[in-house]
């Protein structure tokens, strides 16, 4: 049976899932998207209604793939979970505690499941599975000025502490932080260090875990493509649908 899926967001990210997927005959039931008028497509619904994405998960929809912003979240995820799946890579959204514990009771109740993907990252299983051994998490990230809405002409250490504050700061460039806070330690003792650096070769993540008995170090730089978005975002998104929709036999996870 051919898979049916939603996209929130119509930009890099959201654009290429949805080449991607077209391409692999998935339908898509809906793409919300701002500028809906200007992205129309012949047998597909882009919209700019909240209302009628949700009549569209009531009637059906196997996935629902948000690539668009945290306050996209907040304001859809508890309705959609009341009826399909869905994929958040605005991870920023689950820095308030109170809208992730809601979330958790409406797939409990649902029975429906809520994925986070690694994104621009590598090793978020890694962290997952190392949960109860972990002792300390640093995640560092490290941007152009202009990636983040800046204009500094030397290095600049622009936040350093918890990363449940640095959630509500830079909400569009720290999914990542969210991502790992998740997969690990938790907001409150996952550690966050943002720097805008003129001379940095792109958007550069540098995680640093200390676990009983080992250490990591995770290093990825990605060039950007567009506003916060690295070159490998969008490849690694596409991964992530697939597996979700199409797993069986082997499968690397």
């Amino acid at each position: 049976m051919k898979k049916k899926v939603g996209i929130i967001g119509y930009g890099t990210i959201g654009r290429h899932i949805f080449e991607k997927l077209s391409r692999d005959g998935v339908e898509i039931a809906f793409v919300l998207d701002r500028k809906a008028a200007a992205n129309k497509m012949a047998g597909i619904l882009f919209t700019n209604s909240s209302e009628e994405i949700i009549q569209k998960c009531a009637a059906g929809v196997d996935l629902v793939i948000e690539t668009a912003t945290s306050q996209a979240v907040v304001e859809l995820a508890p309705a959609i979970l009341g009826f399909a799946d869905m994929v958040v890579f605005s991870a920023t959204a689950f820095a308030d505690q109170e809208f992730l514990d809601r979330l958790q009771q409406i797939c409990q109740t649902s029975q429906r499941k809520l994925y986070i993907p690694h994104g621009a990252i590598l090793g978020l299983d890694g962290i997952v599975d190392g949960q109860d051994v972990l002792q300390a998490v640093t995640v560092t990230t490290t941007k152009r000025p202009e990636n983040l809405g800046r204009t500094d002409s030397s290095r600049t250490i622009l936040y350093e502490g918890a990363t449940r504050d640095v959630c509500k700061l830079y909400p569009r460039n720290v999914n990542v932080h969210a991502a790992i806070a998740l997969a690990g330690l938790g907001f409150d003792k996952t550690r966050s260090k943002i720097i805008s650096d003129p001379d940095s070769p792109g958007n550069a993540h540098s995680i640093e875990i200390k676990a009983q008995g080992c250490t990591f170090k995770i290093e990825v730089v990605s060039e950007p493509v567009s506003g916060v978005t690295g070159a490998y975002t969008p490849v690694s998104a596409y991964a992530s649908i697939r597996r979700i929709l199409f797993r069986q036999g082997l499968v690397i996870i």
